[in-house]
């Protein structure tokens, strides 16, 4: 049975303790998290932030094996991954703002919360709706990096995708990358020579940043330049910017 989106809102109101109001200064990161709360919902989740008076935490979506529910609005600020005195683990993710000063990562990213079972375990269908949710998210801001709140802060969460390495690269591997080129977006070539010599070409540092500052004007998303940044664009990703933004490339 395939897994449906079905994303609903439903903001929690502003308080100091989970929804401060304080603006997202952008996204750089969405942030993978388990609840730890054995049998709570995403509407459970929703009614203990909504009503939080003792300490300061939250996540902006939580996701069940019926729904995903965004409680917070996605350029608000959400406590969820700068639990760690000395900043977090990712260098990139480090960040102020007058507002929230050491904010860190809750400054630049997204965190999304995957409700657990009555058995600790948590739903096939929960782990397919929230890489649904990436999906729409990845639309929305663009291929940003995902980590667990593990990667960002050292915490053990979400535990089972930290106890088995496999299960995260697996989760990773089933997140369709919108940057990745479909088949017939890929680039056609008449001849194996040809393919060699045309990809040789592309992937050369030089013509990678021709060919993602020409499909950024073209109408691509602003990523792909962070993304040549900071070292993560793939091979596959600037052929598909070629292919997909029409881009020609001199050798």
């Amino acid at each position: 049975m395939t897994v449906a989106l079905k994303y609903e809102v439903k903001h929690i109101n502003k308080n100091k303790f989970s929804r401060p109001g304080y603006k997202l200064l952008h996204v750089k990161a969405l942030v993978i998290h388990y609840t730890a709360n054995n049998g709570g919902t995403a509407d459970n989740h929703f009614n203990y932030f909504n009503n939080l008076k003792d300490r300061y935490a939250s996540a902006h979506i939580f996701v069940d094996r019926l729904k995903a529910l965004e409680i917070i609005p996605l350029n608000e600020v959400a406590f969820h991954a700068n639990e760690r005195k000395a900043g977090p683990l990712i260098p990139s993710l480090k960040a102020n703002a007058a507002y929230y000063p050491g904010g860190n990562a809750n400054l630049n990213s997204i965190g999304i919360e995957m409700c657990m079972e009555k058995d600790g375990t948590i739903h096939p269908d929960t782990i397919a709706r929230t890489i649904l949710v990436i999906q729409k998210l990845q639309k929305q801001f663009g291929v940003w990096p995902i980590y667990r709140h593990y990667d960002v802060t050292g915490k053990k969460c979400p535990a089972p995708f930290v106890a088995n390495i496999k299960l995260w690269t697996k989760f990773l591997a089933d997140v369709k990358v919108l940057g990745t080129p479909k088949e017939d977006e890929e680039l056609k070539f008449s001849s194996p020579t040809l393919k060699i010599e045309t990809e040789t070409s592309l992937v050369s540092k030089a013509h990678r940043h021709i060919i993602v500052t020409a499909a950024i004007k073209a109408g691509a998303h602003a990523s792909w330049g962070d993304k040549l940044a900071n070292g993560t664009l793939t091979d596959a990703d600037v052929l598909g910017l070629a292919a997909k933004y029409t881009v020609a490339v001199n050798k």
